[in-house]
């Protein structure tokens, strides 16, 4: 749902207790940037809790991240995402909730805490707070700069780069001013305080002086280190931390009387800017597609005509519908603003679509995705228009898959991932239906599990010989059911597609006959966290969709 300014609306979901009584309401301050990709499913799950608990829950995006209105890059950055606070306090307040509280974790602690100054909340949790802005920041630019990307050329645009994100100078030197150990003495920020730190991590006076003039608890950030230090497909629900933010929020609001609140307006769609200037606008909305109601967000001209074929963006891994860097946000309403709809999907289990009976949640390769994607492209051809996949890595797979069972109009793949170690027999997601998978031995998938290297290196020896094995196979596949395929990718994921010396001459046979187009980039990252693959990646999948879709009838 959107709430905050029409002319920049704010995208959030709302969990309510299920008899619609609350006794109280909390706006869940999310991380920035990576880390805020890493805890969209704890935040998922906190706002459920706290709906059990009796309490109004609001996940929301700041203005220019996420699902919300705008780009990361616009002036005013840090002023914009201190009102996105505000706005969704004021949303819950609308919505009828007696009191408003805040949990926040890392960057959102720092602007829940900044926000409290100004305006109390009735309770504050500062999860795994950044102590501030600026410490954030650099943090980012550590890790960007000794992530895989370390050894591609620094950029030199006057960007500040963390993975994924980047961020300007101005926005860089309002970071500064965010500092939850300057926050002014005589300004309460809560009638209690919850403090949870890392126990990894020294303890920051300044931090611990100024909360120390609130009422304040403190416990252990338990679990942070397997939520936020590892890539978002690999994070684990700290689920300790959870409880215990719940139960202070519960105590919180135990002497309560509870009172009816609305339910918010779900299906409203919103006109949203699709470039910097917000010269094109475009319609956006939430949608729900097959049987088991898998979460997309829509974009679509102003006045569509219900002939513009169809794009869809796969989410990554176990990652949800954004994209890296959010760059999926924004790559569909700028295809929007030329004339496409553009849906950016979540899989079942993941992100914000619901998890099926008997599935795990957070599961890459799920078994289910098969039908997902099925479900998907045969809700969008429902009016007979084209539709086309744009896919990173398991994105990219699922993109293969689902055209060996449907008729699809073309594929994107970046980084595609076809050789399935983590789906191979004997995993707990295995299943003998793929069709575009390359399933390793089962020898090779259990050393995989200690010696990734060389597991891998013996399994593209043993493939020489048994090429009914390469990767190559599959886009051939897909390309004989008449659907076009483009593959960008970095030289490490390239080579698995090329190395294969027996299939060469189907390599030039699959270009020359059937217009296969390959491209091996060292500038491309795997996992698009530099802003050279990114605008990279927009420009050949533009590029692709206009010379695809406008041959399609």
């Amino acid at each position: 749902m959107w709430f905050g300014p029409e002319e920049r609306p704010l995208f959030g979901w709302v969990s309510r207790p299920a008899d619609g009584l609350a006794r109280g309401g909390a706006v869940l301050c999310p991380p920035m940037g990576e880390e805020g990709r890493a805890a969209h499913r704890t935040f998922r799950r906190l706002a459920q809790a706290l709906a059990e608990a009796g309490i109004v829950a609001l996940r929301f995006d700041y203005d220019g991240t996420g699902d919300s209105a705008g780009l990361q890059d616009e002036p005013g950055r840090v002023a914009a995402w201190l009102d996105s606070v505000e706005a969704a306090r004021q949303h819950l307040l609308d919505l009828g909730v007696p009191s408003v509280a805040a949990v926040g974790m890392r960057l959102g602690a720092t602007l829940a805490g900044a926000r409290a100054a100004e305006a109390p909340f009735s309770a504050l949790v500062c999860w795994d707070p950044c102590v501030s802005g600026r410490t954030w920041l650099r943090e980012g630019e550590a890790l960007y700069g000794f992530g895989e990307n370390a050894t591609l050329e620094p950029p030199d645009d006057g960007l500040r780069h963390t993975p994924g994100f980047q961020y300007d100078t101005e926005t860089a030197t309002a970071l500064r001013s965010v500092d939850l150990g300057k926050l002014p003495a005589d300004r309460r920020l809560a009638d209690r305080v919850l403090l949870l730190t890392r126990d990894d991590r020294p303890s920051v006076p300044a931090l611990l002086e100024r909360l120390g003039l609130e009422t304040l608890e403190t416990a252990a950030a338990g679990g942070q280190g397997q939520l936020l230090d590892v890539p978002p497909e690999l994070s684990v629900v700290p689920q300790d931390a959870l409880r215990r933010v719940v139960a202070f929020l519960a105590e919180q609001v135990a002497g309560q009387e509870a009172v009816p609140v609305k339910a918010p307006d779900a299906e409203r769609a919103v006109v949203v800017g699709s470039e910097p200037d917000a010269a094109v606008p475009v319609r956006e909305r939430l949608t729900r597609l097959g049987p088991d109601g898998i979460v997309g967000l829509a974009d679509e001209p102003l006045e569509p005509t219900g002939r513009e074929p169809w794009v869809v963006l796969v989410n990554v891994a176990a990652e949800h519908h954004i994209g890296p860097g959010r760059r999926w946000v924004e790559w569909a309403r700028r295809w929007a603003a030329r004339g496409y709809r553009v849906v950016r999907i979540d899989q079942s289990g993941v992100g914000d679509s619901p998890t099926l009976p008997g599935q795990a949640d957070d599961r890459p390769f799920a078994p289910e995705w098969i039908d997902d994607m099925r479900h998907v492209v045969s809700a969008l051809r429902t009016d007979g228009v084209p539709v086309a996949l744009v896919g990173l890595c398991s994105g990219s797979y699922s993109a293969f898959e689902v055209a060996m069972w449907e008729h699809v109009d073309g594929i994107f793949a970046m980084n595609p991932r076809l050789t399935l170690y983590p789906a191979a027999k004997g995993t707990p997601v295995y299943t003998d239906r793929r069709r575009a998978a390359m399933l390793p031995n089962r020898p090779f998938a259990r050393l995989a599990e200690t010696h990734r290297i060389l597991a891998g290196g013996l399994w593209r020896i043993y493939r020489e010989l048994a090429v009914w094995h390469a990767p190559l196979l599959v886009p051939w596949r897909v390309l004989r059911r008449r659907t076009p395929v483009e593959i960008v990718a970095c030289p490490d994921d390239a080579q698995h597609f090329t190395e294969v010396y027996a299939l060469r001459p189907l390599f030039w046979w699959m270009r020359r006959r059937f217009g296969f187009r390959f491209e091996s980039r060292e500038d491309f990252d795997h996992s698009l966290l530099t802003r050279r693959a990114q605008l990279v990646g927009y420009e050949r999948a533009t590029e692709f969709l206009d010379r695809t879709l406008s041959k399609t009838p």
